[in-house]
């Protein structure tokens, strides 16, 4: 069966001019503003408004664009060098989009494509969206192909952990971590989302658990560590302890952070840690202020996209799902459904 690989992701900006198109596709998306049609245009119209200078003058800072979509094609460039097929970056809100590449891969008789979502903890906002995208796209196409989501969550993946732990001690860089408190920064959600049944919150908080215990294990014992949540927007209750507050308010004055949420760098590691929140830390005078790249294009990263690939091909006569028939993941819950409808197409 001739295969595909896509990289799911929400995507960036690749120039100012895209910054609106950015905001205009994530809060159509309903995913994202789960209410009535009529009133996300309201509140989608009411965000840019508000925010397109303010996300432009943030580009700028970063060149003008995000850096997802070179990162992200680096990536792709590593792993060819060891898979022998097509793989494709499916960006949610801007381009690449997946459009082009599902036409491709129809006219080329692809019959099979592999989704791997860049999101390592599940939410309904990020790979359930992604996922939706490509199945209505495939639709709209009249292309029917075989569509496995190799993980639809991987936050509890030893080598996912050790790849984490690996970009930890990189960034500390053989400081005296006993003086300095890790705070894993997660992207936040609203409340609302979470108690609509989102798994998010749980899964991130399994991910630092699991990272506190190799910590140990490997004997890297940091002053603290905690989670924290970035990147709130608007007043609507979200996800706590908030890392503005945390770091308005702090209890040691030498701090690293560690994206949790994010597997690439993009404008919220980039621009919202490394620029606009190391601003925070140098008013009230931190003593040392470290932000953690991405795993990015790692070895340790590309190794564990290219083990899920090669675990599909290995579990193909398995009755058994990964995810042992949950009902709320890809891999076995709404993947059934589109597999029916194929069938019965």
């Amino acid at each position: 069966m001739k295969q595909a690989l896509f990289l799911l992701n929400m995507g960036g900006p690749n120039d100012l001019d895209e910054v609106e198109l950015f905001l205009y596709n994530m809060f159509s998306d309903k995913n994202i503003l789960p209410t009535n049609p009529a009133t996300r245009a309201l509140v989608r119209q009411i965000i840019i408004t508000k925010r397109l200078e303010e996300a432009k003058e943030s580009y700028a800072h970063l060149g003008g664009k995000s850096p997802l979509s070179d990162l992200t094609q680096e990536l792709i460039v590593k792993l060819k060098n060891i898979l022998d097929m097509p793989i494709y970056a499916a960006m949610r809100y801007v381009p690449p989009f997946a459009q082009e590449s599902l036409i491709k891969c129809k006219e080329e008789g692809v019959e099979e494509l592999l989704l791997f979502p860049l999101y390592p903890q599940y939410s309904t906002t990020t790979t359930l969206s992604s996922y939706e995208d490509i199945v209505s796209r495939c639709k709209a196409l009249d292309y029917h192909p075989k569509i496995t989501m190799l993980a639809c969550q991987y936050y509890d993946d030893i080598d996912y952990i050790k790849a984490n732990v690996e970009q930890i001690e990189k960034a500390i860089n053989g400081k005296d971590i006993s003086e300095y408190d890790l705070l894993l920064s997660a992207h936040g959600l609203p409340v609302s989302i979470i108690k609509a049944g989102d798994p998010y919150q749980r899964q991130v908080e399994a991910n630092v658990s699991a990272i506190k215990t190799l910590l140990d294990i490997k004997g890297l014992h940091f002053k603290d560590v905690k989670l924290v949540y970035q990147s709130k927007v608007g007043n609507a209750t979200w996800l706590e302890p908030n890392l503005v507050d945390v770091l308005r308010n702090p209890l040691n004055r030498k701090v690293l952070i560690y994206p949790l949420a994010f597997t690439i760098d993009n404008s919220e590691t980039l621009f919202e840690l490394d620029i606009e929140h190391r601003e925070i830390a140098e008013k009230i005078k931190y003593d040392d202020y470290i932000v953690a790249e991405c795993m990015n294009s790692s070895e340790s990263f590309v190794n564990l996209i290219v083990k899920y690939v090669k675990m599909n091909s290995l579990e193909k006569n398995n009755s058994t799902y990964p995810c042992s028939d949950c009902s709320v993941c890809l891999c076995c819950g709404a993947a059934r459904i589109y597999d029916a409808e194929i069938a019965k197409s």
